[in-house]
């Protein structure tokens, strides 16, 4: 947190935290499963045993432990496996629907364990379509922290592309498409991720510690978004994806084309909202015309960056985001006046 207040982290990372803490309806405080003591032998049976599928041990007991004297539980983490055992409402960030329901009793994604959630919010449209059947759910866009990634520019020694991230990652196809380009391309992945030998024009920065930001700070990396050409998203391709949201709007707000494979279940994309291109998977040619078309053009880069910027600051702001969470939590808490 106050990495956060002094500029460090992004407060987008926040999930709404700050607006219920400056809300008139609500008291916060935050569970820290830290305060939770219990034998690391047992936390890992634990989690293999009763509390397989859920999101651990230490979670699921920190969060039963409150439910004890807090009206309701706000998770950012995803459905919590106590809600069928707790009175209170639990209010739940949902990111897409899982593969399948889980017969188990104790999973997060158990039928009963769904039903027993007081609302969902729903981070695309299809999960807010999926969870609806369970609970009361809203798809609310997320936000972007306008004021770190403040889209000024600098200018690089060198000219640079940039990828960053660590889940559902198609490094292998953007380092393939690097021998068909001679920019240097900065890569922030973690080292399973990375091949033996790398290109020339390739520089990986090792991110297997989690979180990332123990391998490159956030100052740095907003450094970076403001030097590179554009920033680069290659994924696995997966339908029900929303891997790369996050690179998505901090490159946006950086005022940098997205270049990104065409995947998820995003309501958004580089290509139909004029920020970007969109390349098919597994093309490491499509990847290489499309670094190389904006090598050639500052002016084309320069414009898919001013809409990207556009688009974040008039419907992915914090306070935007803020609203919608605080209007569907109260309205599923009952607190709207009928």
């Amino acid at each position: 947190m106050s990495e956060i207040q002094h500029g460090l982290y992004p407060k987008h990372h926040l999930w709404g935290i700050d607006g219920l803490e400056h809300s008139d309806n609500f008291e916060t405080e935050m569970i820290k499963t830290e305060e939770l003591m219990i034998n690391r032998l047992l936390e890992r049976v634990l989690n293999k045993t009763f509390f397989k599928g859920t999101l651990g041990a230490k979670i699921e007991l920190s969060a039963l432990k409150a439910s004890r004297y807090s009206s309701f539980i706000y998770s950012v983490c995803g459905p919590l496996a106590v809600a069928k055992f707790v009175p209170q409402k639990i209010i739940s960030w949902v990111f897409r629907p899982p593969k399948k329901l889980s017969q188990h009793y104790f999973n997060s994604y158990s039928k009963k364990n769904l039903s027993s959630q007081s609302g969902f919010f729903c981070l695309t449209k299809k999960a807010e379509e999926y969870f609806s059947q369970f609970s009361s759910a809203k798809f609310i866009p997320w936000c972007v922290d306008l004021d770190l990634f403040d889209g000024r520019q600098a200018k690089a020694k060198t000219q640079f592309f940039l990828a960053s991230g660590k889940t559902g990652r198609d490094y292998e196809t953007l380092i393939k498409a690097s021998q068909l380009t001679k920019t240097e391309i900065r890569i922030i992945g973690p080292n399973k991720q990375k091949p033996a030998t790398l290109p020339i024009n390739v520089r990986w920065i090792d991110t297997s510690a989690n979180p990332p930001d123990q391998a490159i700070d956030y100052p740095t990396l907003r450094n970076w978004y403001a030097e590179c050409i554009a920033v680069c998203i290659p994924l696995s391709g997966e339908a029900e994806d929303t891997c790369g949201y996050t690179n998505m709007l901090e490159a946006m707000a950086m005022r940098k084309p997205v270049l990104m494979t065409r995947s998820g279940s995003l309501h958004i994309d580089p290509e139909s909202g004029g920020f970007g291109k969109l390349i098919e998977p597994k093309n490491y040619k499509g990847w290489a015309i499309a670094m190389n078309e904006l090598i050639e053009s500052k002016e084309v880069a320069q414009n898919l960056g001013e809409n990207g910027r556009k688009i974040a600051e008039r419907g992915y702001t914090i306070e935007r985001f803020n609203r919608d969470m605080l209007s569907f939590l109260k309205s599923s808490l009952d607190l709207i006046e009928k």
